[in-house]
């Protein structure tokens, strides 16, 4: 990944531009798929993100899983897949705008990149969720994984405000 801001080489061909409102739908999901492509050859973040999607769901049907939980682990998945591609727009666009360095072009890049992170967590806390109700299925854990969530929640929150009026 270059530095932040910096610009990166086109994977598109110059002239192959996309028209901005697909005439149809099928037009449509050919315009995401050379999206995806896109974005799976400039991301190894995208990549290894599919990669443990794929374990996680193989696993999760291994262990038994019902639909239900599969179903939401699924849309946990999606969740970040979409929070990454989301993010590689935004990079792909940033660094378009502002080939230099940039330090507002890097707060741009962090941002889209703590979305990912956030979606990552809260994949991680269903999984968690969904484990625990099959580690203890009569025990509390689940009440008790989700204070532990929630406090940590409260603490990067506390941390993120006194954090601002030092540098503010």
């Amino acid at each position: 990944m270059p530095g932040r801001g910096a610009a990166r080489p086109a994977d598109v061909r110059a002239g192959a531009a996309r028209p901005r409102r697909p005439r149809s739908f099928p037009a449509a999901v050919a315009c995401a798929v050379v999206g995806a492509r896109v974005a799976l050859r400039r991301q190894p973040n995208l990549r290894a993100h599919l990669a443990i999607a794929g374990l996680v769901l193989l696993g999760g049907a291994a262990a038994g899983l019902s639909g239900v939980e599969l179903a939401v682990v699924a849309a946990a998945i999606g969740l970040v897949l979409g929070a990454e591609l989301l993010n590689t727009s935004i990079e792909l666009l940033t660094d378009l705008v502002s080939p230099d360095e940039d330090p507002r072009a890097g707060a741009v890049k962090d941002v889209s990149a703590a979305a990912v992170l956030a979606a990552a967590a809260a994949a991680a806390a269903a999984a968690a969720f969904i484990a625990a109700g099959h580690v203890w299925p009569q025990g509390p854990a689940a009440v008790r994984l989700a204070a532990a969530l929630g406090a940590a929640c409260l603490a990067g929150f506390a941390a993120a405000v006194r954090g601002r009026g030092a540098a503010g």
